[in-house]
């Protein structure tokens, strides 16, 4: 819940027209920015690292969330977040459920990927076996 209220709290409003009330509108939503530094912060939030993945995790499947775009930290590349209003449909069969995706770009070589990401084709056989060694002894061998 404190995770959903630091979102509300940073969208931003725009007001379209000086002579009604209600026209307000979202100004940045899909553009905002909650980065898991930030939230780790022991000055400022204070979450741990598990912790905020989680309520990422219950604020999209629930509907409060969605992610726009999906950044890469070590890029400098930030995750855009909006704010949804998928969970008035909760528990209706209108309900869309939504995940976030597994982040598997910095998984490396795996036995599974090793021949499209090395562009080399496995070995079937060695070329060096034991075969044709023959054994020496040490009868002919003087002091």
């Amino acid at each position: 819940m404190g995770v959903l209220f630091l979102f509300l709290y940073r969208r931003q409003f725009a007001k379209l027209s000086k002579f009604r009330r209600r026209d307000w509108v979202h100004k940045n939503n899909g553009e905002i920015v909650f980065s898991y530094a930030e939230a780790i912060d022991e000055d400022k939030f204070k979450f741990t690292r598990p912790k905020f993945r989680r309520a990422l995790d219950n604020l999209i499947k629930f509907g409060f969330i969605d992610i726009n775009h999906h950044g890469g930290g070590m890029a400098k590349d930030m995750t855009t977040y909006y704010i949804s209003d998928r969970w008035r449909d909760y528990g209706t069969p209108d309900f869309k459920v939504k995940y976030r995706q597994k982040d598997i770009r910095g998984l490396g070589f795996t036995p599974e990927n090793w021949e499209e990401r090395s562009k080399k084709k496995r070995r079937t056989k060695l070329k060096i076996s034991n075969e044709n060694v023959t054994g020496t002894s040490n009868k002919n061998v003087t002091a």
